[in-house]
């Protein structure tokens, strides 16, 4: 009876440590994968952040050459991104090239918009505004 007694003792003794090592390994397992979901839910987030260009196309007064004026943002740094396209962008003749040279950038066109001026009661398209969004 005794033998019994300290079998069944020894048996709860081993059941005891394996399910503390279950519980153990369950929690390790659980806790790396939400970690890894949470990594792989913030790098969804970042591929869809999309960085966008507001390009204003002008013709010049009695030129074929184009004023062109890109806009990325407000923060110094896109102010300075921007200055630095317009001025490679300027004097271009063609829309298409200004579109080639994005698209090798690597943006892609969203919209097209008429740009209008209304000048003392005389309107008209004085140019064209491209959206681009970076791939």
């Amino acid at each position: 009876m005794c033998r019994y007694i300290l079998h069944k003792a020894s048996n709860l003794y081993t059941m005891k440590i394996l399910l503390t090592i279950g519980f153990i390994i369950t929690l390790s397992v659980a806790g790396v994968s939400q970690s890894i979901e949470k990594a792989n839910i913030e790098n969804r987030a970042q591929d869809t952040i999309y960085s966008y260009a507001y390009i204003l196309v002008e013709g010049r007064v009695f030129s074929k050459k184009l004023k062109v004026e890109v806009d990325f943002g407000d923060t110094p740094e896109q102010i300075k991104t921007g200055k630095e396209y317009s001025e490679r962008l300027t004097n271009k003749k063609s829309y298409a090239a200004i579109l080639n040279y994005m698209v090798e950038q690597q943006f892609e066109l969203v919209e097209t918009l008429e740009y209008a001026e209304n000048v003392m009661g005389s309107g008209g398209t004085t140019g064209i505004v491209f959206i681009m969004r970076r791939k």
